[in-house]
């Protein structure tokens, strides 16, 4: 299936980006180990964005010390973990966080996609409807394309198709949902429609190698005389070294 070509790193660019969005407030009315704790916190996900993983462990080790009811520290601990592959710490550290703190919607999105990108795609859309369940979440756009993308791996294209539309509400620009939404439509042969996203995709996005693929093979569907050597020769120049420009080459 053509969708399967992005599943897996679209999840792990989602996750990163959950990374990078995460705040941790420091509040008057806390102590001030729960104060410390919440700028180690900060540190350690500093640390997590530069790859310097020995100094991330150190600042979140430290903060989940000094307040070991932090569910932001274990949302971050988690993370790390599973950056080392230590499975199933990385798996502790983000249930904690979602009981610590129901409403911490970026824990649950981060626990729906550990659980996906780990074969437990049903078992994601449970935090992925968690996350979306705080009002004040502010980019819900995410749990609903994650949850679309991991119930496409087990093929509830319908459940999928309604998540997509629901992250292209929120935020109609999404690029990553509106390539998804472009390649669900192609793979059902509906092939104007696709087409649709695809544009729009390209209004918010740079050409990747599958959205040029999908454009290709889209405008070839709907009218095998289109002339699409611009899209193939972005494909060639831009992405030589692609799945999408092997399967071109078969194809000729």
């Amino acid at each position: 299936m053509h969708i399967k070509l992005h599943i897996n790193k679209t999840l792990g660019l989602l996750l990163l980006v959950g990374l990078l969005q995460a705040c941790v407030a420091v509040n008057p009315g806390q102590s001030q180990d729960e104060k410390a704790s919440a700028v180690n916190v900060q540190l350690g996900i500093g640390y997590l964005q530069q790859n310097k993983l020995d100094l991330a462990s150190q600042k979140l080790t430290k903060a989940l010390k000094q307040d070991p009811e932090s569910a932001s520290a274990h949302n971050a601990y988690a993370i790390l973990q599973e950056r080392l592959k230590q499975l199933e710490l990385a798996e502790k550290h983000y249930k904690k966080a979602t009981k610590l703190d129901p409403n911490d919607s970026q824990s649950a999105n981060n626990y729906g996609t550990f659980l996906c990108r780990h074969g437990r795609e049903l078992e994601s859309e449970k935090y992925f409807l968690q996350a979306l369940k705080n009002p004040l979440y502010s980019t819900p756009e995410y749990a609903y394309y994650n949850a679309a993308i991991c119930l496409l791996k087990v093929q509830q294209v319908e459940a999928a198709r309604e998540y997509l539309r629901k992250a292209l509400v929120e935020k109609s620009d999404f690029a990553d949902a509106l390539l998804a939404m472009g390649g669900l439509l192609f793979d059902e042969m509906d092939y104007a429609d696709a087409r649709l996203y695809l544009d729009r995709y390209h209004l918010y996005a740079p050409p990747s190698a599958r959205s040029l693929w999908l454009s290709i093979q889209t405008a070839r569907k709907i009218d095998a005389d289109t002339d699409v050597s611009e899209l193939v020769q972005r494909l060639q120049t831009d992405f030589p070294d692609s799945r999408e420009n092997q399967l071109w080459k078969e194809q000729q």
